[in-house]
């Protein structure tokens, strides 16, 4: 029941925060359409299909000559505004999308397709640490059925619990090191993405401070790189439990002790696996950079000239940090609005910077369909989500 309480706020969360971002985008494409009517040019707008009564109303109240952008929709009521907003707007986003080349989406989808790719021979190196030796070809298909319940599942069972399940299930039920596996895969990649974003903006930092809000993420990021540094460290050091009065008594009263000594126990295994961590790490900023790759392809397709390489690996590990934060359901509205937000900084358009959001998740979406097929060819391995318990 937590689990789906938790869900249910991220996707309301997604849907309130995508749902102001859209209204405030499109209702900046309504207005640029309808200036014509300052001058009294109602034929200039009659493509746009409003009726006469509309365009009568918006003239009326909404122009206003002692402003520079000459109209202000907000002086309508909502449910005058809204439609005009909504019946007007869309087709500015729709352009852009029509405008996107094949051959460079096409691009764009090879290459997340190898960070899916590096992804999977990344998590098998952590997988062999744990005694989970796996084949390729079975660790691509459980990575891709996790991709796909992470994409498309609402509910208590996500991707990585899925992908949990099955290795243990393949691995005589090792569930406490299926487990970790995931996690140590996830914190690895995360961590990279995080220092990524710090080394940018330690290198760019004249344009940090120019950006206030570049400097509190900076600061943001470095905490959270600290806070998991440290993390770590404690989670390596044997016995630390037992250097803090009655710490070890009240881990035990957790439920299920064991599982979670097991998985401590597990984690610490990596440490004597330096190569595989080194490894790991190098691996983690060839899918962070495949990833941002991928977004610069979609910007060429798009034909988007505001920004330049820099501008990308300057901003796009900040997006990708902030949208990796559990805060919304699969980072939607977060992501859409920190393009809109920081590409603002070089005058791209919002309505371009929302089309670049939306088609670079599309590109990795496509490999989420692929998980999706890899599921239905081994359904029948897959037990009801209810029976799905790897704390066992």
């Amino acid at each position: 029941m937590k689990n789906k309480l938790i869900m249910f706020v991220q996707v309301l969360v997604s849907v309130v925060i995508l749902a102001y971002l859209f209204n405030s985008i499109f209702e900046g494409q309504a207005t640029d359409k309808l200036k014509p009517l300052v001058t009294g040019n109602s034929a200039a707008v009659l493509h746009l299909g409003l009726r006469p009564d509309q365009i009568e109303s918006i003239r009326a109240n909404c122009v206003m000559a002692n402003r520079p952008t000459g109209i202000n929709l907000k002086m309508l009521p909502l449910h005058q505004r809204l439609p005009v907003i909504w019946g007007i707007g869309p087709v500015g986003l729709w352009a852009a999308f029509r405008t996107i080349s094949v051959a460079w989406f096409f691009l764009a989808v090879l290459c997340m397709g190898v960070v899916c790719l590096v992804g999977t021979i990344r998590w098998q190196l952590i997988l062999r640490v744990q005694g989970l030796d796996l084949k390729f070809s079975r660790a691509v298909s459980i990575f891709f059925v996790g991709m796909f319940f992470n994409a498309f599942l609402l509910g208590s069972t996500g991707g990585d619990v899925i992908k949990a399940w099955y290795v243990a299930h393949e691995t005589h039920h090792k569930k406490a090191e299926a487990v970790i596996t995931v996690i140590v895969d996830r914190l690895i990649g995360l961590l990279v993405l995080f220092v990524i974003a710090l080394v940018m903006m330690c290198i760019f930092y004249h344009r940090v401070f120019e950006d206030k809000r570049l400097i509190g993420f900076s600061i943001f990021t470095l905490a959270v790189v600290v806070v998991t540094i440290t993390g770590t460290i404690l989670g390596l050091w044997k016995g630390f439990a037992d250097k803090l009065p009655g710490l070890r008594a009240w881990l035990k009263k957790l439920p299920k002790y064991d599982m979670l000594e097991r998985m401590v126990n597990a984690y610490r295994v990596y440490v004597s696996h330096p190569s595989v961590l080194v490894k790991t790490v190098l691996q983690s900023v060839c899918v962070h950079f495949f990833s941002m790759f991928s977004i610069i392809c979609v910007a060429k397709g798009l034909h988007i000239t505001a920004a330049g390489f820099v501008d990308y690996f300057l901003y796009l590990p900040i997006i990708n940090s902030l949208a990796a934060v559990p805060i919304s359901f699969s980072g939607f509205g977060v992501r859409e609005g920190m393009y809109v937000g920081m590409f603002a900084q070089v005058h791209m358009p919002e309505v371009q910077a929302l089309a670049l959001s939306l088609i670079g998740y599309l590109a990795s979406l496509v490999w989420s369909l692929v998980g999706g097929i890899f599921f239905l060819t081994h359904r029948k391995e897959i037990p009801p989500a209810t029976q799905f318990d790897i704390a066992e």
